[in-house]
């Protein structure tokens, strides 16, 4: 058994050297990075979702404004913004940044690009975070006001969301057309093995770089290797063992930095499915030892929580203090009485990414302690992340990542209210969905600190996701690597300043 592993394992690093020895044959004489990546699911910047996808889009586009470390909104095309009511915000712009077609950027494509974000004929996944928008107007070529329906006190926040890449006004296919404002653009793609990206020849701010080079693999430990071997220079999501492993290198370091990072092991709940019974739900949640997964998955770089929220400790005063509680008596009584007494069956999906497998085999083990038995279904990233009856988003039960975000209400809109655009659980409560309304309006913050704790003590109680813990952003890089700052959701990392010696 431990022989079919090695030999799949080096089988794996062989096909990444391979990949790696194609790139570097194609791009000899440019100074590039390599980073090691899962493959692309979308190009079109309003409809990534993968992990990859957010960290090609970031070199190529400009938000109004960009999420800094720790968690503020900060100047990316916007210089400045202001509002008197928190209804009406006025962005001011850079009158510097080009598209990679060599067309200047202005207001209006800041509009076009908006409100094709929260534009439901469209449905890109921004739609219910950006529905408050009532009208956007370009006041000026460098101007540009939004007006809501009701005050957002964290809408510059909102508006540095990482679908929200700026793209020219009237582009018809996004997707294709790949037109950003950002310091690189798309050189080549073969969605099998490599994205490269070049410079953009308009971007007028300094680049080090000449390319970036995205090397595919779902083979993360092949990934790790090739970093040490330095065919690599940037890995993200380490688990700890891989961490451990790139400090102790004489050629690596790690980049760390707190995060809201995590991942979701979400019940689907509408009619017909096994967790639309809340005690099915109490059950599995009251089963689940959190601190014991972290031990086996994370030891030292991920924190609980309370167990069944998305807002984490990052989140200082919004989020509520609660340890989870175990009860795995009560847990079989409450199977007990949804008629599972003899126990029950699930299928858990789990993508073939980072600490899902590891995540799934310890929580599987803690199941079957209530009499649940847990199936593990292993699907690549990508078809998870796809359209198939095993997706995120059609599957009963499955684990889904999780990047950090400026506002914990970008979480509820998205993915926990009824209408929610990435609501995997498919839940439904009237009384959460109104109280996620009245915290996106409120202005003062000791009344919205009220409401957030409501939120998750509703969540506890009878919501649908399991969160086994918080992870810090950990990535592994060269050595020879400078000018990378981690942002809180590593995805997000900008090369944008990044330089590198051979």
């Amino acid at each position: 058994m431990k022989s079919s592993h090695l030999y799949r394992f080096i089988l794996g690093w062989i096909a990444i050297f391979a990949i790696i020895s194609s790139s570097n044959a194609m791009a000899a004489t440019a100074t590039k990075i390599r980073i090691g990546s899962q493959p692309v699911n979308a190009l079109d910047p309003h409809f990534i979702a993968s992990i990859a996808d957010i960290l090609v889009t970031e070199q190529m586009y400009h938000h109004l404004t960009f999420i800094d470390p720790s968690n503020n909104p900060v100047s990316d095309l916007a210089l400045s913004w202001e509002s008197p009511d928190g209804k009406v915000w006025t962005f001011t712009l850079d009158d510097g940044p080009v598209f990679s077609n060599g067309t200047p950027v202005t207001a209006k494509d800041v509009v076009f690009s908006y409100n094709r974000l929260r534009d439901p004929k469209i449905g890109a996944p921004t739609v219910k975070l950006y529905e408050n928008v009532s009208e956007i107007t370009a006041l000026d070529d460098h101007t540009v006001r939004f007006t809501l329906n009701q005050p957002n006190p964290d809408f510059p926040s909102d508006a540095g969301d990482f679908h929200a890449c700026v793209i020219p006004d009237g582009t018809k296919n996004p997707g294709k057309a790949h037109i950003g404002s950002g310091p690189y653009m798309i050189k080549s793609y073969f969605p099998e093995d490599r994205l490269i990206l070049k410079k953009n020849p308009h971007f007028k701010g300094k680049v080090n770089l000449d390319e970036i080079h995205f090397i595919f693999s779902p083979d993360i430990g092949g990934q790790i290797e090739a970093l040490r071997g330095g065919e690599l220079d940037f890995v993200g999501g380490l688990t700890t063992e891989f961490a451990e492993t790139i400090k102790n290198a004489s050629n690596t370091k790690l980049l760390l930095n707190s995060a809201n990072m995590h991942w979701v092991i979400h019940m689907r709940s509408d009619a017909g499915h096994v967790a639309a019974d809340s005690r099915v739900r109490k059950a599995l949640k009251l089963a689940t030892d959190h601190q014991s997964i972290i031990n086996a998955v994370r030891p030292g770089l991920a924190s609980v929580g309370n167990g069944f929220s998305p807002v984490g400790p990052a989140f200082a005063g919004l989020h509520l203090v609660e340890k989870p509680v175990m009860d795995l008596e009560k847990a079989k009584a409450l199977l007990a009485e949804a008629g599972f007494a003899k126990g029950l069956t699930i299928d858990l999906v789990a993508q073939n990414q980072l600490d899902v497998i590891p995540i799934a085999t310890v929580w599987k083990e803690q199941m079957s302690k209530i009499g649940v038995t847990v199936n593990i279904q292993v699907i690549p990233t990508d078809v998870y992340y796809g359209e198939g009856e095993n997706s995120w988003l059609k599957c009963d039960f499955g684990i889904t990542d999780w990047g950090s975000r400026a506002t914990p209400v970008t979480y509820f809109n998205l993915a926990y209210v009824s209408d929610g655009p990435w609501s995997s659980s498919h839940w439904k409560d009237a009384e959460f969905d109104d109280l996620v309304h009245q915290v996106g309006i409120e202005m003062k913050l000791d009344k919205r600190t009220e409401l957030y704790h409501k939120l998750q003590r509703i969540l506890i109680d009878r919501g649908p996701v399991i969160v086994p813990y918080f992870e810090k952003a950990v990535v592994g890089v060269s050595k020879n690597l400078n000018g990378v700052e981690l942002p809180s959701d590593w995805a997000r990392t900008r090369f944008w300043n990044a330089s590198i010696t051979r």
